[in-house]
């Protein structure tokens, strides 16, 4: 059908009135059906998502019911037994609606839905689906995302989120399906009475939070002071429960965000990378003098933290920072009580920082790179899992982080919960997070990152990022500022160059970006974001001092947006 067929087909179908009321007001906007109806809403690298609205490129109740009808279709092909899916849900704008719809689908298709009571993060449900051993999982969320978006994250049976390759094939099931005839759903009460849907909650909430303390110790921490803000998300409830178990007594929450609204109604965006997101957890860690001031995203897979100076002001913590914080600590108390190994792993995105692989050579421990997208770094646990190796941490320069393996997701309250315990451990040794940093610095070079992202809007917007990375590929870049590239990485053909022209292979499975590595350990990335309509483009220097990798990452900076 073209796109005014698909209008005219949904117009006729739907039942809610607010989504009539919705296509009614386009009735003649040609722009804004296109807009709405000239594709499906991709299924990318965290399932889909989208600004809520009616249309095929949005996210409603009749996406939602289309996608879980796939999804069913592809675990029930070949025979397959497939016979429990959890669900979860977070705080935004008809998540709760969007999880039963699911629900219901499932049910109708004979597979029963286990979903959770409440609001629930995304790592407790990695950790559900695996405890109950459930053939996989979903949680409507779209994470960081303005207040507009929801989105259909869906989980394999591992806890991981879905590889690329069942995602495609996921993918080809939604897209033989009309949302409006195709679809198998029962009522939710009918689902419950026939125990097709199951609600869940307290026993798993108790065994994920047992699984937390076990791994980040109950050692008491009283005079450390800590500022949390859930952003109106899922986060709260994990934290006002594990971290008075864990000793973290003085425990202060931003009350104008405490309560879960999917509107977010302090904030422009939720996303605790963000310093005006974290402006009232920052503010209230001030007028306390509180030692960290931390934030998690609405699914509580993301962290962000401000620490104090000594100045009394306080600093954002970057990504990257964190990251190579908790690496550095966990294997430092690994160490101590005599526990690390050779073969002990910890793993990074491919556009992180360089100091973390500084750091495991320093301990004697891999380091293992993998693409962006967390579900990577859960295939390589699981695929080590059988191997005499520990996994100790793994994360992104994206604000996210996982310790232990008994959930398979980025946990932004587990890893909260270790900056706290980082920071009780060097204070009883003298040293407060900033100083720790510092040295690391010192030790291993200065390895200072940043990132710029290139918004697109409208229809043509993946077009025109598209046109953007075929430049990219058609006209090498030679030199960046003062530095000859030394050789560019297109990970879509998986093709090393070097300035001379030859070619080898990359390792890494294919993914939409180029890398740039300079002179002076130096390197560029350019990628697609897999969530939203922007290209994200990486900077990452390493110096002897801070001053000469501050002006050189600033020189490779201005210098690529020359080009």
């Amino acid at each position: 059908m073209t796109y005014q067929e698909t209008y005219l087909h949904w117009r006729e179908s739907v039942q809610e009135e607010n989504l009539l009321s919705e296509l009614e007001s386009i009735k003649g906007d040609d722009a804004q059906i296109k807009e709405r109806f000239i594709s499906d809403l991709p299924f990318g690298t965290a399932g889909l998502r989208g600004v809520i609205g009616a249309g095929t490129t949005r996210i409603n109740r009749y996406v939602v019911g289309r996608a879980t009808q796939g999804l069913a279709d592809y675990l029930l092909a070949d025979d397959k037994a497939a016979t429990c899916m959890v669900i979860a849900y977070d705080s935004r704008q008809f998540s709760v609606e969007f999880a039963k719809e699911a629900a219901c689908v499932f049910a109708g298709n004979g597979i029963r839905a286990c979903i959770f009571e409440q609001l629930t993060s995304v790592p407790e449900l990695s950790f559900a689906v695996r405890h109950l051993k459930a053939d996989g999982g979903i949680v409507i969320t779209a994470s960081h995302n303005p207040r507009q978006y929801n989105g259909y994250k869906v989980y394999a049976a591992y806890g991981g989120q879905l590889g690329p390759e069942e995602s495609r094939d996921v993918m080809a099931c939604i897209r033989k399906l009309d949302p409006f005839r195709d679809v198998k759903r029962i009522g939710y009460r009918e689902g419950v009475a026939k125990g097709l849907i199951l609600e869940i909650g307290e026993e798993i909430d108790r065994l994920y939070y047992e699984c937390m303390i076990a791994l980040c110790g109950a050692q008491s921490a009283e005079d450390l002071k800590v500022v949390y803000t859930p952003l109106h998300g899922t986060g709260l409830r994990t934290v006002e429960h594990v971290f008075p178990a864990a000793g973290i007594k003085n425990l202060f929450i931003v009350e104008e965000q405490r309560m879960p609204d999917g509107f977010f109604p302090t904030v422009n965006s939720p996303n605790p990378e963000d310093p005006g997101a974290m402006k009232m957890a920052i503010a209230l860690a001030s007028r306390l003098e509180a030692d960290l001031a931390i934030g998690t995203d609405p699914d509580a897979d993301r962290m962000g933290a401000a620490v104090r100076r000594p100045d009394g002001t306080y600093a954002m913590l970057t990504g990257n920072q964190i990251g190579c914080l908790l690496i550095n600590y966990m294997l430092e108390i690994r160490r101590a009580a005599g526990m690390l190994r050779s073969s002990d792993y910890i793993i990074k995105s491919f556009v992180s920082t360089g100091m973390a692989d500084a750091i495991a050579r320093y301990y004697g421990v891999h380091s293992y790179t993998v693409l962006t997208g967390f579900r990577f770094i859960s295939e390589l646990i699981t695929k080590y899992e059988q191997a005499d190796a520990d996994f100790i941490f793994g994360f992104e320069e994206s604000f996210g982080f996982l310790a232990g393996t008994f959930a398979r997701d980025k946990d932004g309250v587990l890893a909260a919960l270790l900056l706290c315990k980082a920071a009780q451990y060097y204070r009883s040794r003298g040293h407060s997070l900033l100083e720790v940093l510092e040295t690391l610095y010192k030790t291993h070079g200065y390895y200072l990152e940043g990132v710029k992202n290139l918004a697109f809007t409208g229809f043509d917007g993946m077009d025109k990022m598209k046109e953007i990375m075929t430049r990219l590929r058609e006209k090498p870049v030679a030199a960046i500022g003062d530095l000859a590239v030394k050789y560019t990485e297109d990970y879509l053909s998986r093709t090393r160059t070097d300035a001379d022209g030859r070619a080898s292979d990359i390792e890494l499975p294919a993914t939409d970006a180029v890398k740039l590595k300079l002179e002076q350990s130096a390197w560029i990335c350019i990628r697609p974001s897999g969530t939203e309509l922007k290209i994200k483009i990486y900077y990452a220097v390493c110096e002897s001092t801070r001053e000469a990798a501050e002006s050189r990452l600033q020189l490779i900076e201005t210098g690529f947006t020359q080009i």
